[in-house]
């Protein structure tokens, strides 16, 4: 067989294999809005995995803060804390909710006010699965009514 139709067999294969791997989608992201002069904000979103096997979030990069962690909400003995955690897992064909309450990214030391309804970059970082670029609207949950 000719390198020509080799080429053309071998192709879409490589192509369907490749389309088929997975992704991770990310929905319904915002960056918590704030009054004037707060250095410390939260950012919200869904992570589906489509991927045929786990990823681990390990957190987050953004040009807009000094830096981003990811966080957990608790309750116990009925005291609500917050905690820094080393990553979650986001387990093949399924989601994870990152929202008030719960697990979240954490944004310290924001160099720049950031402005209800403009987007921003974030990165989002894993271990096992290649890291997400996203942009990021800032929204004014306080303004809306809701809030963490």
């Amino acid at each position: 067989m000719s390198f020509l139709k080799r080429y053309f067999v071998i192709f879409p294969i490589l192509l369907m294999a490749q389309v088929n791997a997975g992704e991770l989608l990310v929905s319904e992201a915002y960056i918590r809005g704030l009054p004037p002069g707060q250095t410390v904000t939260a950012a919200f979103m869904t992570i589906r995995n489509s991927y045929d096997h786990d990823c681990r979030l390990l957190g987050a990069d953004t040009p807009v803060a000094d830096r981003a962690e990811l966080h957990q909400h608790s309750h116990q003995g009925g005291v609500m804390s917050m905690r820094r955690v080393p990553g979650l897992s986001i387990p093949a064909g399924s989601q994870v909710n990152l929202k008030p309450g719960g697990y979240h990214l954490m944004l310290f030391g924001l160099k720049t006010p950031l402005v209800d309804g403009e987007a921003y970059p974030l990165s989002l970082l894993f271990e096992t699965c290649p890291d997400v670029q996203l942009n990021v609207p800032v929204r004014d949950v306080l303004r809306e009514g809701g809030g963490q």
